[in-house]
C-alpha cells in the first residue's frame, strides 16, 4: 500500500507530461495550419505586399502554399482548404451571433462610394511608425504653456509662442533653442507666428491686431510693423506673388477678412492694404488655394473661409491682384433654407494625388477640403469637392453668389470626443494616406477610406499625448509632428516609414 501512492503519483505526472506534449504538438500544428490558410488566402486574393510581410514574420516556406502532404495517409497529397470556406461554414451555424458582432465593428453605416482614382484616397498606411524624437521641454523655458507652434518653410526651425509672451526658435539640426522676450517689443502676447515662404523673413501676430516682420535673426525690422485689425488676428495665410512680394490674407476678431500686399524693395519692407470684406460672424478657418491656369489670370488665388453659425464654406477670389470678391458657397447641409445647424471647427486642404511642395496648394481635380464639425459628443468629418470652374464672372459684380449643394463627397462620424469648448486641430499626413486630429484627448489618426479613427499609437511614451492638444503642426517634408499639451509638455514626434 505505501508504494501505491508514489507509483500512482508518478503515473499521474507521466500522464500530465504526455498530455502536455500532446497539447504542445496540437498547438504547433494548429498554428502552422492557420498560417498556411492565411498565406493561401492572401495569395489567392493578390495581396502580395501583405503576403510578403506575413511570410517574413512567420518564416513560412513558399512551397507550403501550393499543397501539403499528410504523413498519416497513403493517398498522397491533400489540397489545402480555403480560408473563406472555413469561415463560411463557421458562420452558417452561428449566423445571428456573427451579424450582431459585425455591427459593432464600425460606428458608421455603409459609407458613400468614392472615386479613388480621382482623389487618391487609400486606407491608412499601417506600416508607418511613430516615435518620440525630442522632448522639447528640456531645451525650452521652464514651466511654460505654448499656445502656437509651426515649422518654418525650410524645415530648419520650429517657432513656438507661449502664454507668457516668449517667442522661441528651436534649431532642429543643432537641437538648440533661443528665446526672445518678444512681448517687450510687441507689448502683447503672440498668438500667431511663422515664416514667410523661403525668404528668410518671419512674422508674429500679437493680440493687438498688428503684423510684425522679423529678420532671419528673429528681430523686429524697423518700420516693419503694421496695424491690420482693430482686434486680435485669428487666422493668417501668406501666398507668394513674386520673389519679393506676398499676399497677406488675415481675419480678425473685428470680423473682417482683409487682403494686404507685403513687398521688399532694396531691403526695405512696404505694406499695402488692398481689400476687405465685413463678415457676419467670426472666422473659424481660413485656407488659400492657387488657381493656377484655371482662372486664366496670373497670381489668382481662392480663399476658403468658414465662420460661426454658418454651415457653408465661402469662397472668395482675388481679382486683378487687389480685390476680394465673393465667388460662391459650398453647403454642408441639405436644407436649402437653413444655413445653420452646426459650427465648422476647422478645415484643411488635402491632395493625395499631387504632391504640394510649395507654400500654397494648387487646385487640381483631386484637391478637396476636409471639414471638422462641432457635433457632440463625437466630431463628424466631411470631405468636400472643390468646383473647378472658379474664375471671374459678371455675376460676381452683380452680387449673385451661387451655392453648391452637391459637393459633399463623404460625411462620416468619428470616435473623437468633443464638447462646446473643443478646438480641434486638423493636419494632413500624406505618407499615412490620412489626417491627424489634435483634440481634447490627444492626437487621433483618421482613415478617410474607412472612416476609422483612433488615438495615435506611440509605444511606451504616449501618456503625454492623452491630454488636450494646445498646438500641433506637421513639417513640410511630412517626417515630423510637433505637439504641445495643456500639461505644458511639448514633443517632436518622428514619422518612420518602414521599407521592406
Amino acid at each position: 500500500m505505501p508504494k501505491k501512492g508514489p507509483d500512482f503519483e508518478q503515473t499521474g505526472d507521466s500522464e500530465k507530461q504526455k498530455s502536455g506534449k500532446s497539447t504542445m504538438g496540437e498547438n504547433s500544428t494548429s498554428r502552422l495550419y492557420t498560417n498556411l490558410l492565411i498565406a493561401n488566402y492572401l495569395k489567392r486574393n493578390g495581396l502580395e505586399d501583405s503576403l510578403t510581410a506575413f511570410i517574413r514574420e512567420t518564416a513560412l516556406p513558399l512551397s507550403a502554399l501550393e499543397k501539403t502532404k499528410s504523413s498519416y495517409s497513403n493517398v498522397g497529397e491533400i489540397p489545402l482548404e480555403d480560408l473563406q470556406s472555413v469561415i463560411e461554414d463557421r458562420i452558417y451555424y452561428k449566423k445571428l451571433s456573427f451579424e450582431d458582432r459585425l455591427k459593432n465593428l464600425s460606428i458608421n453605416d455603409d459609407l458613400a462610394p468614392i472615386d479613388n482614382a480621382k482623389y487618391g484616397i487609400q486606407s491608412w498606411n499601417y506600416s508607418l511608425k511613430f516615435s518620440i524624437d525630442v522632448k522639447l521641454n528640456e531645451a525650452l523655458p521652464k514651466d511654460t504653456l505654448f499656445i502656437s507652434t509651426t515649422f518654418t518653410e525650410d524645415g530648419k526651425y520650429l517657432l513656438l509662442s507661449s502664454a507668457t509672451g516668449d517667442l522661441v526658435a528651436y534649431d532642429i539640426r543643432k537641437a538648440t533653442s533661443k528665446s526672445f522676450k518678444i512681448n517687450e517689443k510687441v507689448k502683447s502676447i503672440v498668438k500667431l507666428c511663422g515664416s514667410i515662404g523661403s525668404s528668410g523673413y518671419h512674422y508674429v501676430c500679437p493680440m493687438n491686431g498688428s503684423f510684425y516682420l522679423l529678420n532671419k535673426n528673429f528681430e523686429v525690422i524697423p518700420n516693419g510693423v503694421w496695424k491690420i485689425h482693430a482686434r486680435m488676428i485669428t487666422h493668417i495665410k501668406i501666398c507668394n506673388v513674386t520673389e519679393s512680394s506676398w499676399f497677406i490674407i488675415t481675419s480678425g476678431m473685428d470680423n473682417f477678412l482683409r487682403l494686404s500686399l507685403l513687398e521688399i524693395k532694396d531691403g526695405s519692407p512696404f505694406f499695402t492694404q488692398l481689400s476687405e470684406i465685413k463678415l457676419a460672424s467670426n472666422c473659424t478657418s481660413l485656407n488659400v488655394i492657387a488657381n493656377g491656369g484655371n482662372s486664366g489670370r496670373r497670381n489668382s488665388f481662392s480663399v476658403f473661409l468658414t465662420r460661426a453659425e454658418f454651415t457653408h464654406i465661402a469662397c472668395y477670389s482675388i481679382i486683378d491682384a487687389k480685390n476680394l470678391v465673393h465667388s460662391y458657397n459650398i453647403a454642408l447641409n441639405n436644407a436649402e433654407f437653413s444655413t445653420y445647424a452646426f459650427n465648422i471647427r476647422d478645415v484643411i486642404v488635402v491632395d493625395f494625388v499631387h504632391s504640394n511642395n510649395e507654400d500654397t496648394v494648387k487646385l487640381t481635380p483631386s484637391t478637396m477640403l476636409v471639414v471638422a464639425t462641432s457635433h457632440k459628443p463625437y466630431m463628424r468629418l466631411v470631405l468636400v469637392e472643390i468646383p473647378m470652374n472658379i474664375g471671374y464672372s459678371m455675376s460676381m459684380e452683380l452680387g449673385e453668389v451661387q451655392t453648391y449643394y452637391d459637393k459633399i463627397i463623404r460625411n462620416f462620424a468619428t470616435e473623437i470626443c468633443q464638447d462646446d469648448f473643443s478646438l480641434p486641430i486638423l493636419r494632413k499626413l500624406d505618407s499615412s494616406n490620412g489626417i491627424l486630429v489634435g483634440n481634447d484627448e490627444g492626437i487621433y489618426s483618421v482613415d478617410l477610406m474607412t472612416g476609422d479613427s483612433r488615438l495615435l499609437n506611440i509605444p511606451n511614451k504616449a501618456n503625454f499625448l492623452h491630454n488636450r492638444i494646445k498646438c500641433m503642426d506637421v513639417s513640410r517634408d511630412q517626417m515630423r509632428v510637433v505637439a504641445g499639451t495643456s500639461t505644458k509638455s511639448i514633443y517632436i514626434i518622428k514619422v518612420i516609414k518602414n521599407v521592406y
